[in-house]
């Protein structure tokens, strides 16, 4: 998704800040819970509490750098799980702006087919 995009859904239309990770939580699991599932807010909760993941991961890996006792092996294993979750962030935006296209011409069409009649 482009930086705008992702920034809608970061904030609202009056830049609200996103809700805790807590209640990001919440509502993910109260969607899953649901019969007929909205999957895009569920990507994009995912895709929030991602976003956290990998602030959280960078912060913890920038201060384990200046550690006294600092372990190269637990360094190397929290840079692969770093860049693990970077790929999933990327391949979820992929999707989720591939799922965005296919609604908008969804969309189109049906206008067209509308007007026609």
């Amino acid at each position: 998704l482009a930086d705008s995009q992702i920034q809608s859904y970061r904030y609202t239309s009056w830049k609200m800040p996103v809700p805790s990770v807590s209640y990001a939580l919440y509502l993910h699991r109260r969607e899953l819970g649901r019969p007929k599932r909205k999957l895009m807010r569920i990507a994009t909760t995912k895709l929030q509490l991602t976003n956290e993941l990998i602030l959280l991961q960078q912060r913890r890996q920038w201060e384990s750098a200046f550690d006294l006792e600092f372990d190269s092996e637990a360094s190397f294993q929290q840079s692969s799980a770093l860049n693990r979750e970077r790929e999933y962030r990327d391949r979820l935006r992929y999707n989720m702006q591939r799922q965005l296209e296919k609604r908008q011409k969804r969309h189109r069409k049906h206008l067209e087919q509308m007007g026609k009649v």
